[in-house]
């Protein structure tokens, strides 16, 4: 039995927006220095109803997601760097100077301390921290903090210091060997790459028996052609070593220009970084070694985009370690400093779900939280917007960046194939017991399948990342389009698909930013694939960006498809042998049955639609992120959200609900011994809000009907789901419902043969819109058991029908977020068959623009 059980209930509708703010309990100087112990609030006896805290450290905002017993967002704070912690001069979180942008490690503590203090002190409800019962979180990804050798005994000292801010105690000076590393917008590793590459192209060369031994290299130049396929094999390597080819931002190229510069230093009698260093972590291990009082391990899933842990093993790749201890090329490797580098960058924890610990009594005393509360594994941005929404073997999951973030698409990967176009990542919610499970559990497995459970969790997800492709839309947005997000949806509605008419000319526009194609930066634009340096009509640029954008995530998202299949598949029939796809693009193994939207962009609902006709997959939003009641644009939500109450509270991301539900999932296995995976906890839970919803909503349509006309209240309480054999009954009768589960294993593809035919299976499998489908269409069990993830669409569909947040306008209280999907696109057939016959020729011009042909 968990300690909360037997502890007096709150009810969580205290959390509610309606409710008057509790007292500001603020310090004097809430931006300096550390608050009075008076002005602490008291610690409060924890209580029912669990929380889960999710910590979310975004490059430029950290924020904080606290979900419900029900899994349901309740509370959601923010902190942003640049207007809340002035004193560090940072813009938009980081400093830049050229192509070296880094982050003050002492500004993301001090940051944490401002989170943590508004959710102590500004939520109506004061019990709320005493009721976390777990915590965990997300770091920004490809930063690398370096720890000084007092870190462990400073985290001692925070402990018994609760009057004190962590930042006060983790300082700059103090804390860190590198006061300021770089982050993921850096570029300035660019030779340190190149030198990786070239070291493992020698290194596979050498092995294969060809040329390109060391006195080979150095005694003769090499050819262009002969050194692109040098750093070529150098990715494909580095690719299979650790799952992902280097760039100026992985956690290799950064720490090789450390080392570099630290000989540099040494040369001229100083102290180099590392020899300051004891312990070097990404921001997920800071994250978590700061809430639980020690040196947490590093996460498995957030190192693989170091390029430095072999996925498979779980282990350091050995001699990429070697090659940067000793420097690069120039350096002599030595075993001494690879096992002093192994011992800096310390151990791994597969496990996503595991119980690293109890947290730190520092936030027991200072924040009130329960000395119960556990900590659990914290990861990086990808990995956590993975666990958003339990995903099967054919959802893609994408991510729409903000301007100054990354296009990422996520897809589960059962097998380890890496191609240096993606990177292939532990999965960050696999359970230790699946990792070893043996052949008997399989067959239990298997056997489950059959009844309705879940599948096995994959080993891997692959990870595919557009870099700064926000920006190439800003960029469109303010060339194009007055600045206005607005105006950049509208235009990409309204052009035509390929942005013309006719069927003999193609346009293509491509952006390439920080000299990633060698002819040119910025815009490439090809008509009738032939670059030109501008369209004829201007007008046609925002969508024709987009749509290079998507093409690119369907071609890698197809290949990921393609590597997973063996080579005598059926559907592979038909593929010639230097087909520029690689794959069949109108074959329906290749897309998704459901894409998954999120981040910033995700809400423009024309990017939304392109993008489902791309992948001729439909398109979801997760609830649980906020979906906005008008989604213009990327930012164009201020003004909307004034006129709509409904839409007041801050939302949260997608990578700190993964993380809250991680938390979730980690308690139960902590507290109640639960040995279910994460796939099937979240769908269970997920399915048992929506049965509550299902009976809830009916009764009010019960009661509505029954005030309009009473003789209607028996009618439809015959015809709805009530309770008992009655629902049977009833569930017999409308057995076809829209938003009945399918049985396990049945399909969801949606594989029209005409557009009539299109039109009448979205009908009949998609919900129905409009005040006459909203009563029938909530026929469903009262007692939903576990079911395989694919069924979770209509339940999520649903959910969303059921009026969920539904008070707003009124000035009723707001209601939690639910876990679960809405519905925001689907897929034009005709227009996919378009650019599906666009996909040769695009993959023809990029591959030109990245080798400078054109």
């Amino acid at each position: 039995m968990s300690d909360s059980e037997d502890m007096p209930g709150v009810a969580i509708s205290s959390l509610s927006l309606s409710y008057p703010p509790a007292p500001a309990l603020r310090p004097l100087t809430p931006h300096n220095g550390s608050p009075s112990p008076a002005s602490l609030p008291p610690p409060v006896a924890p209580v029912k109803n669990p929380l889960y805290l999710s910590i979310d450290a975004g490059v430029s905002k950290l924020k904080a997601c606290v979900l419900d017993d029900k899994l349901r967002v309740v509370w959601v704070e923010h902190v942003k760097i640049d207007d809340e912690l002035p004193q560090y001069g940072t813009r938009h979180g980081v400093y830049t100077l050229g192509d070296v942008v880094t982050c003050p490690s002492e500004a993301r503590l001090h940051a944490l301390d401002l989170l943590l203090e508004k959710l102590a002190r500004e939520c109506p409800d004061p019990t709320l921290l005493s009721r976390v019962v777990c915590v965990s979180g997300v770091g920004q990804p490809h930063t690398l903090h370096y720890l000084s050798h007092d870190f462990p005994s400073l985290l001692s000292t925070l402990i018994g210091s609760p009057q004190n801010r962590i930042s006060s105690v983790l300082t700059a000076q103090s804390a860190f060997s590198l006061p300021e590393p770089s982050t993921c917008g850096d570029t300035s590793a660019f030779p340190q790459v190149r030198e990786l590459e070239h070291y493992f192209g020698e290194l596979t060369q050498r092995s294969s028996g060809g040329e390109g031994g060391e006195a080979g290299g150095a005694a003769r130049e090499r050819a262009p052609f002969e050194t692109a396929a040098l750093l070529e094999a150098g990715r494909q390597e580095l690719a299979r070593r650790t799952g992902s080819s280097p760039t100026s931002r992985s956690g290799a190229a950064q720490l090789l220009k450390v080392v570099q510069t630290d000989q540099r230093a040494e040369a001229e009698g100083k102290e180099g970084v590392l020899s300051r260093t004891g312990r070097i972590v990404l921001e997920c291990g800071l994250l978590a070694s700061v809430f639980l009082g020690v040196l947490a391990p590093a996460d498995a899933a957030d190192t693989c985009s170091t390029c430095l842990l072999n996925p498979v093993t779980g282990l350091w790749d050995e001699d990429v370690l070697a090659f940067v201890a000793a420097g690069g090329q120039e350096g002599q490797q030595d075993g001494s400093k690879t096992a002093s580098l192994t011992q800096k960058l310390g151990t791994v924890e597969r496990d996503g779900g595991i119980e690293l610990g109890k947290i730190s009594p520092y936030f027991v005393q200072r924040f009130a939280f329960s000395p119960n509360c556990i900590v659990a594994p914290f990861t990086g941005t990808d990995p956590a917007t993975f666990l958003a929404f339990p995903l099967t073997s054919r959802d893609a999951l994408v991510s729409l960046a903000s301007p100054a973030e990354t296009d990422t698409l996520m897809a589960p990967s059962p097998a380890f194939v890496p191609t240096p176009e993606r990177t292939i990542v532990w999965h960050p919610a696999k359970a230790w017991w699946e990792c070893f499970e043996d052949a008997s559990a399989k067959g239990k497995e298997k056997a489950n399948e059959t009844e309705g459970e879940t599948v096995k969790t994959p080993d891997f997800i692959a990870v595919v990342s557009s870099r700064n492709a926000g920006i190439g839309r800003a960029l469109s947005r303010d060339l194009y389009c007055n600045g206005q997000w607005d105006v950049f949806s509208h235009l990409s509605a309204i052009v035509p698909h390929g942005g013309t008419l006719g069927l003999d000319e193609k346009f293509y526009s491509l952006f390439f930013p920080h000299g990633e194609a060698t002819s040119a930066q910025g815009f490439l634009r090809f008509v009738s694939g032939a670059r030109v340096q501008e369209f004829s009509d201007r007008k046609i640029n925002p969508r024709l960006l987009l749509e290079s954008q998507l093409m690119t995530l369907r071609l890698r998202l197809g290949r990921i498809y393609r590597s997973l299949l063996p080579p005598d598949d059926p559907s592979l029939d038909h593929v010639r042998p230097h087909d520029p796809l690689g794959f069949p693009g109108l074959s329906s193994s290749f897309h998704p049955e459901r894409v998954i939207l999120v981040g910033e962009a995700s809400q423009n609902p024309a990017m939304a639609s392109l993008l489902s006709t791309m992948f001729n997959s439909p398109a979801f939003l997760p609830l649980a992120t906020g979906l906005k009641s008008f989604a213009h644009g990327q930012r164009d939500y201020d003004r909307h959200e004034r006129d709509d109450p409904a839409s007041s509270r801050k939302k949260t991301t997608a990578a700190a609900l993964g993380a809250a539900y991680k938390a979730a999932w980690a308690y139960a296995r902590a507290a109640c011994g639960e040995r279910s995976s994460f796939s099937a906890f979240l769908s269970y839970a997920i399915v048992e809000y929506s049965s509550h919803e299902y009976v809830h909503n009916v009764e009010q349509d019960r009661a509505a009907a029954s005030a309009v006309d009473p003789s209607l209240a028996g009618t439809f309480a015959s015809s709805s789901m009530s309770t008992g054999d009655e629902t049977s009954t009833s569930l017999a009768a409308s057995e076809h419902s829209r938003f009945s589960l399918p049985r396990p294993g049945q399909s969801h593809r949606r594989v029209p043969s005409a557009a009539a035919s299109s039109h009448s299976q979205q009908q009949s499998h998609w919900p129905a819109r409009g005040p006459a489908s909203s009563v029938a269409a909530r026929s469903a069990p009262a007692t939903l058991e576990r079911v395989h993830p694919s069924q979770l669409a209509e339940v999520a569909l649903a959910v969303g029908s059921g009026g969920v947040g539904r008070g707003g306008a009124e000035g009723r209280e707001l209601d939690p977020d639910p876990p679960g999907l809405t519905l925001v696109a689907m897929p034009d057939w005709d227009e996919w068959r378009y650019y599906t016959s666009m996909l040769p020729e695009f993959v023809r011009l990029e591959r030109s623009a990245l080798k400078g042909l054109v």
